[in-house]
Order: structure tokens, then C-alpha cells, then sequence
């Protein structure tokens, strides 16, 4: 390859002799000045308030916070589990942990009603598992961190008691024995673990399978002492621990169908056991699944449906829990009989997810918490019959933000959040936030030509068709199908509507392997779903092109499984047939391809991990990489967004912006952001981490500097009228190219001459202010002379 310089020398020396001609053909124009240094760092584009940045290829500015902070749209209840149980002073109480920035354990009167304490779990973003302990105190077993904390309702103050298994991230399934010992599982090693309430030790029972991560519930035994564990995804395994010689039984029942044991729960010498939303009931000492009468049908079944979180303590009429239809449904200890209640009742604000039996005028009373987001508590009196339902004051938290993406109609940003699925809208000229549909857990979505909204959403490998613009309604949003059951598909993280057809890539479930494309078909409705289009991997970006797709792959598996591959594909497929065409690596070792998008000078710009890479369209041959950062991230980051040639971004927490001309990319933000989103007046929204918290839960608005030039010509090389000078274009100053600044070639010029002398008076000014060097100067003036321009 001939050195740069080289060529620039040579086109210097050509430069020089054309000049002489041009001096025949030009007169009045300036003398060429002295070039500035060829070796020059690039015009400072996004200077600092504090000083211009550093010529390093990847500048971070120093400047004050580029983004404003919008505060927290969202606020709500998000409760995976609820425990009753009794002060010392004898209130009857119920205790929540709302999902939130360091979550709050909530103790609300189930009488009077009335929010008695909250109690911060510095840390922690929400519980999983919640226990009252034989001696009434409260254990809570929360995520991201792990940690066991210990609430004394004697005194209203609440214990860290640590990690108690290091390097965990989740605690599931809390359970009590009649000590004061609490037990749990743990993601993502799938320990069981017990802690001494009195001496504060702890007892490893170790990591239960050697490939499923999750030890997703635990029940005690009290009969036997032991502890039965449920292991989860890909297949669920029933264990059971001898307590006193830690000795581990699997007793899974044979040809279990079920991939994971959501709930253990324990009565009358049987392990009641939600798996896979059916409840089976195992003997506590052989570890038969045992058969039982459905009261309904009188038939002999095997399993029965269950929606909630596990069934109750045993009582008057047996263990409760409900069902899809959220009926009050009870399991008969005495006659191994189950069905709904008599007369049937039903929840109306969500399936049960706690429970616990207080006595009342002598007769228990069962009393819980039923659905996760509006603090709906329910007590029902088996012998009158009767219920009574009502919503608990939890405290509303801020919660975990998800997605963000821009109305193109009317420029309001739809935000949806982590867990709780709500969706608020947030209007710019207002800067209110008006909470709208819960859609569920957004992975990914997009906008059709009609103002529609295509919404993939997790669990259940979802998507649904949402008028936002238009009343809510049983049909408003309508899921248009669900991919876990049929094809083992579970986050839908991209959502490209296209013409007749919507495009969706997606991770596999729980414990599997192999993401998909799916192609749904407007007109029918029909789908046609292509699994493993690259082997063992989630497909995290997709970008159609003519009759093609090009795909950007991730390397995880679904969640509870350790990724088999090793880095990031891109590839085109046939949408007709699913076939792969090509199939390249374009940033070696990067472990996901988050964003693809097609750049204004046609070619194909994608984000793999913290690097922006160029390709060609037809080929996928790589033509250039930019880095952003090193490290990698995961296939739900990462965001690209053209604005007049600069391609700005968010990756692993960082705002960046890419000058598509010369390949430069600079920090705007290091830290705290994800996703993003351009308004129609071109304001990017960003979800915001506030500094210090573990979780987004802010909606934040960064303003690009404004743009002088809309429309910028981005050719690659100057162009005056017909002819290419060769000078490499680049751009000047923001939102400005070497060639807006020329005089416009499609103005009506007066004549050939009257144009080559405002190029060459423009040219000079940009070699004066050192813009341009002098050699450029000479061929664009050549251009311009050679142009048809006026003619």
C-alpha cells in the first residue's frame, strides 16, 4: 500500500502545476497562503466548558453533565412475595418488599389498615423471598446483592446479615423451621443454605447441579428435618436434604414435563410443588408424585393449574391457592381432593402470592396479599364462606426503567419499566409523566407507518399490536402471539416492523439454547419462527434490507445457562426461507451485536459491544472499526441514532457520538445510561442510573449542539457541481462538511466564471483560518474551474 503522504505529496506537486492554469482562468482571487501542519488534530467539534477535549481518537468530555436529569416517571408497586405474622404487640401485620433503589420492607396493619413502618434494605432492589421466623422476626432474602436481612418488629430495626453465600445474586424460597433457623436457594450456583438465628452461622449445602443455576425454592420439613429444594431450568429436579447428615436425595418424580419448581410449600407429610404452573403433590418420605380426586371432574389426576405463589399453610379445608381464573381453590388433606372453594370466590387484583392464618374470635382466618402491583390483600373465612378484598398502602417506589422510545407523531417518549411492565408517557413541553398500559416487561418494540406500536414483551416470548393513540381496551393492546411453549423463545429484544411484516429476534427460555428470527405476516397474521439462524446464540439486532435481513447475534443462551459461543455473528438471511447467506465476525471477540442501522453513506453501521463497526451492505465485508470503549456488555445494550452524519450511541453506560467522516468517536457521558431515543425535534432521550444507585430508574434528555447546516452533503471526497476535487471531505465545524461550506453548485449562477471565483474566495478564506491546506485548496479550485457549474 503507498503511504498516505505519499500520495498527498504527489497530489501537492499536481496541485502546484494546475494552479498556474487556474491563474489564467481566475483573476482576483487571494493569494494562497502557508497550509496549516498536515499533521493537525481534527477541528475540536464538542468542545468542553472546561477547556477543548484531547486529540485522542476517543475523547471523554470533562465538561459539567451533558444530560438533564427528568426525574423518575415511573412510580409504583412491584411485590414478588408477601408474609403475615404478629407484632409483640399484638397486631396482626403483613410485610412486602416493593421493588425499588434500595428497597423498602413495608409492615402494614391487616385490621386497621394502616402503613406501620418502612424499614430501608440498603442494596437491594427487591425480594424474592420473605419469612417470619418461629421467634416472629423477618427474614428477607433480596436481589442484586443477595444478602439476608433480619427485621425485629420489637424494636422496628432491620439487620444486614450479609452474603451469606459469596458471590451470589439472588436469594429464593426463604422457609422457617421451628428454631429460628431460616433456609434458602441462591442464583446463580444453585446453593441451599441454612442460617442459625441464634449464632448467626452459616451451612453450605453447596452448589446442587452442576449446569442449572437456580436453587428457585426451598421447603422445610418439619417431620423429618429436611429440606426439599427445587432446581430449575432447563429441567426441574426435587431435591431432598437430610438435615442431619446433609445427605442429598433427588426424588424427582419420573418424566416430570415441567423446567422449573417455582414454589415448595409443605403440609400433612406432602410436598405441595408448583411446577411449571402445575401443582403435583410429592410424599414427604418416598418421594412418590401422588394422585389426588379433582373435585370438579372426580377423576384421578396428576396435576392441577396453578397461578400463585405456592399454596398456604394448612387449615380449616386444607392448603389454598388460586388458579388462572384466580379462583379461590383448596387441596382437602383429609380426602386428597382438590377444587375451587364452595361458593366460588375469586381474587380480582391478581393471583395470591402470600399467605398466612390469623385467628379470629377463636376461628382461623386465612389472610394474603393476591397480584404484584397494586397492593391487593384479600381475607377470606373458610367457615363463613366469605371475602373481602382491598389494597394495602405499600409505599410507592420509582422503579427500574426498561425501554424508552420516541412517538414520531407528536415527539412524547413512552418509558417502560423493569418487572412491574408498567408504561408511562412523558410530554416535553409539560415535562409530565402520565402512567398509560401495562404492556409487561418490554424487551424491544417499534413503530408500524399506521402509528401503531409492535410491543415484544417478556415472559412468554410475547407480541403484541398497541394503539397507543386510541382508548385502552380488551382488544387494545392484542397479543398477536407467544412464542415459550411452542419454541422455547423468551425475550423478544428486536422488534422491526417493515413493510408487511414484522421482524423479531429473541433469546431462547429458561435453561435452553438457540435464539430465533421470527417473520410475522401483517396481512394473515400468520408466523413462521427460524431457530438457530447462529448456532447456540440470541439473535439481539436485526435490520432488513431489500428482500434480505442482516442479523446481529448475542452470545448468551437463555437465562440459568453459561454461553456456549464465544463471539458475536453478523448474517444475512433469506426472511422466505431462513437460510443464511453470509455469515462474518466483524469485531472479533466482542461478545454481542446490539444496533444495526444504515449509515448516510449507504454502507451498514452496527455497535458490537463498545465498538461501532462499518460494513458493506452486499457482502457484510468489514470496512472500518471504531472503538468506543473496551469491555463487553449484553445483548438488551446498546442504541445508534443518525442526526445530520453523526452517528450517536449508548453503550455500556456511555453517550458517544461517531463523526461518520472522519470515524471519531467521542464520550459525551461515561456512565449511568441506557437506551436511547431521538424526538422529533431532535432531542435524545436516555434512561439515567442516578449516580451511586444500582438501577435506572430516571428518565434523562441530552440537547446535540444545533445544527447550521441541515442536509449536510457527507459524500466521502468534495464534489464542486460534476467533478470530485479528491480532497477528503470531513467536517469543520458541527453539522458542517468542507463541502457546505462551498459555495452551492445548484444555486443559478450567472455564469461559469461567476462561480470559480466564489469557490476560490471561499477557499481562500478556509486556507487562511488554517480549514484547509494549500494543496486542497489548489484541486478544489482545479474542481471547480473543471465543473459545468454556470455553463
Amino acid at each position: 500500500m503507498i503511504p498516505r503522504s505519499s500520495v498527498r505529496h504527489a497530489l501537492f506537486r499536481i496541485a502546484l502545476v494546475l494552479a498556474v492554469v487556474l491563474g489564467l482562468l481566475v483573476t482576483g482571487g487571494p493569494a494562497a497562503t502557508a497550509g496549516p501542519d498536515p499533521h493537525r488534530p481534527p477541528p475540536d467539534l464538542f468542545p468542553s466548558e472546561n477547556g477543548p477535549l484531547t486529540p485522542d481518537r476517543n475523547r471523554t468530555s470533562k465538561a459539567a453533565d451533558v444530560i438533564q436529569d427528568l426525574g423518575a416517571p415511573i412510580s409504583s408497586l412491584t411485590i414478588m412475595e408477601g408474609a403475615i405474622g404478629r407484632t409483640p404487640d399484638g397486631r396482626d401485620v403483613v410485610y412486602a418488599v416493593p421493588a425499588g433503589e434500595n428497597a423498602l420492607l413495608n409492615v402494614v396493619d391487616l385490621h386497621s389498615r394502616q402503613l406501620l413502618n418502612t424499614v430501608s434494605l440498603n442494596g437491594a432492589a427487591g425480594a424474592w423471598a420473605i419469612v417470619v421466623a418461629a421467634d416472629g422476626r423477618v427474614y428477607v432474602g433480596t436481589y442484586p446483592n443477595a444478602h439476608l436481612y433480619r427485621y425485629d418488629p420489637a424494636d422496628g430495626t432491620v439487620s444486614d446479615l450479609g452474603q451469606p453465600i459469596p458471590g451470589e445474586s439472588q436469594i429464593y424460597g426463604l422457609t422457617a423451621d421451628q428454631n429460628g433457623n431460616v433456609y434458602a436457594g441462591t442464583y446463580p450456583t444453585a446453593h441451599a443454605f441454612k442460617y442459625d438465628g441464634s449464632t448467626g452461622q452459616v451451612t453450605d449445602y453447596g452448589s446442587l447441579d452442576p449446569v442449572q443455576q437456580y436453587a428457585r425454592s426451598t421447603v422445610y420439613d418439619p417431620d423429618h428435618n429436611a429440606l426439599f429444594v427445587g432446581i430449575s431450568t432447563p429441567n426441574a429436579r426435587l431435591l431432598r436434604i437430610d438435615l442431619a447428615t446433609s445427605a442429598v436425595e433427588d426424588i424427582t418424580p419420573p418424566g416430570l414435563p415441567a423446567k422449573d419448581f417455582i414454589d415448595l410449600d409443605y403440609a400433612g407429610g406432602r410436598v405441595f410443588a408448583n411446577a411449571s404452573s402445575r401443582l403435583i403433590v410429592v410424599d414427604a418420605v418416598t418421594g412418590e408424585q401422588l394422585k389426588f380426586t379433582d373435585s370438579e371432574t372426580g377423576s384421578q389426576v396428576m396435576d392441577y393449574a396453578i397461578a400463585a405463589r405456592g399454596v398456604s399453610a394448612a387449615g380449616p379445608g386444607g392448603v389454598y391457592f388460586t388458579t388462572s381464573t384466580l379462583a379461590l381453590t383448596h387441596y382437602d388433606l383429609d380426602t386428597n381432593t382438590i377444587g375451587p372453594v364452595s361458593p366460588t370466590v375469586r381474587l380480582t387484583r391478581g393471583a395470591s402470592i402470600g399467605y398466612g392464618w390469623v385467628t379470629e374470635n377463636g376461628v382461623p382466618v386465612l389472610y394474603g396479599l393476591a397480584g404484584n402491583y397494586s397492593g391487593g390483600t384479600f381475607r377470606y373465612d373458610p367457615q363463613a364462606g366469605t371475602l373481602a378484598q382491598w389494597s394495602s398502602p405499600f409505599q410507592y417506589v420509582p422503579v427500574p426503567l426498561m425501554h424508552a422510545l420516541s412517538d414520531p407523531s407528536d415527539g412524547k417518549v413512552f418509558v417502560n419499566a423493569y418487572l412491574n411492565g408498567s408504561t408511562s408517557v412523558y410530554d416535553p413541553p409539560t415535562g409530565k409523566s402520565t402512567v398509560t398500559t401495562r404492556l409487561g416487561q418490554v424487551e424491544g418494540w417499534g413503530w408500524d407507518t399506521t402509528g401503531k406500536m409492535y410491543v415484544g414483551i417478556y415472559p412468554y416470548g410475547r407480541l403484541s399490536l398497541w394503539d397507543p393513540h386510541a382508548p385502552e381496551s380488551p382488544t387494545n393492546p392484542r397479543e398477536l402471539f407467544s412464542l415459550v411453549d411452542s419454541h422455547h423463545q423468551n425475550r423478544p429484544l428486536a422488534v422491526v416492523p417493515s413493510g408487511d411484516h414484522v421482524y423479531v429476534g429473541t433469546t431462547p427460555g429458561y435453561g435452553e439454547y438457540g435464539g430465533a428470527i421470527t417473520v410475522y405476516d401483517v396481512p394473515t397474521g400468520a408466523f413462521t419462527v427460524y431457530r438457530d439462524v447462529v448456532v447456540d446464540q440470541t439473535i439481539a439486532s436485526i435490520l432488513p434490507m431489500g428482500t434480505t435481513l442482516w442479523a446481529g447475534s448475542g452470545i448468551e443462551g437463555g437465562q440459568g445457562t453459561e454461553p456456549r459461543a464465544t463471539e458475536a455473528h453478523l448474517v444475512k438471511v433469506d426472511p422466505a426461507a431462513g437460510s443464511v447467506s453470509t455469515d462474518v465476525v466483524p469485531v472479533p471477540g466482542a461478545a454481542s451485536i446490539n444496533e444495526l442501522s444504515i449509515g448516510p453513506d449507504g454502507n451498514l453501521w452496527g455497535l458490537a459491544d463498545g465498538t461501532v463497526f462499518v460494513a458493506n451492505p452486499t457482502t457484510g465485508q468489514v470496512l472500518r472499526t471504531i472503538p468506543v470503549f473496551t469491555g463487553r456488555t449484553g445483548a438488551n445494550d446498546g442504541a445508534l441514532s443518525w442526526r445530520d452524519g453523526y452517528l450517536y450511541g449508548v453503550t455500556g453506560g456511555r453517550l458517544f457520538v461517531v463523526d461518520s467522516l472522519n470515524g471519531e468517536a467521542t464520550v459525551l457521558r461515561d456512565h449511568g445510561l441506557n437506551r436511547l431515543t431521538q424526538t422529533t425535534d431532535g432531542t435524545y432521550y436516555t434512561l439515567l442510573r442516578p449516580d451511586g444507585w444500582t438501577n435506572p430508574t430516571n428518565l434523562a434528555s441530552y440537547t446535540p449542539p444545533a445544527d447550521p447546516c441541515p442536509q449536510s452533503d457527507l459524500r466521502t471526497t468534495v464534489w464542486t457541481g460534476n467533478v470530485n476535487s479528491y480532497v477528503i471531505n470531513r467536517n469543520v465545524r458541527y453539522g458542517c462538511t468542507l463541502t457546505d461550506e462551498l459555495p452551492d453548485a445548484s444555486a443559478d449562477w450567472p455564469n461559469h466564471a461567476a462561480y470559480v471565483r466564489a469557490v476560490d474566495t471561499t477557499v481562500g478564506q478556509l486556507e487562511s483560518d488554517g480549514t484547509v491546506e494549500r494543496w486542497e485548496g489548489v484541486l478544489i479550485r482545479v474542481a471547480a474551474t473543471r465543473s459545468d457549474v454556470g455553463r
